[in-house]
């Protein structure tokens, strides 16, 4: 099993912000599910502290 898992790419710090859901959230406090046109208004930070539907990019 270790080796399976030490074959892995490891990601970096900045690959690692970008997984939705993969950053601090601990100071976000609107609201979870949101539609496209809300998800576009929150600063980048806090995009990723919610769930919006596949909203295509900008």
């Amino acid at each position: 099993m270790k080796k399976k898992f030490s074959t892995l790419k490891q990601l970096t710090k900045t690959e690692q912000g970008n997984i939705k859901g993969g950053g601090w959230c601990g100071d976000y406090d609107g609201p979870i599910v949101v539609t496209c046109a809300e998800y576009y208004a929150l600063p980048p930070q806090y995009q990723m502290c919610v769930d919006s539907p596949d909203c295509p990019p900008r």
